[in-house]
């Protein structure tokens, strides 16, 4: 699976307190916990001072990414942004195979 560094916004204050309302109730019925196959989530972090937050996850694929992310983005006006993402190993591993390919 590809990891994935996911952010998101919201367009306003009010989509926001809508959202935030909804994710209690997502946390507390466990559905937060329901992830469907071929995702992985693997830190969620909430800045609400500015309407933002970073997913970091793994995912099969893109789409994969569209069911989890989807439905908050139509029901509370979530922008989101998906960045494949390497882990420093394979970052310094494909840094070591490039530079000894230059040379």
């Amino acid at each position: 699976m590809q990891l994935y560094v996911v952010t998101w916004k919201f367009q306003s204050p009010e989509d926001q307190s809508f959202a935030a309302d909804a994710l209690i109730d997502y946390v507390e019925s466990g559905q937060a916990e329901s992830m469907p196959e071929g995702y992985e989530r693997l830190a969620w972090v909430h800045t609400p001072q500015d309407g933002t937050g970073i997913v970091l996850c793994k995912a099969k694929s893109a789409s994969v990414l569209y069911k989890v992310f989807g439905p908050w983005q139509k029901n509370f006006g979530m922008i989101c942004d998906y960045k494949p993402a390497l882990t420093t190993e394979e970052f310094i591993n494909l840094s070591k195979d490039i530079n000894s390919n230059n040379n």
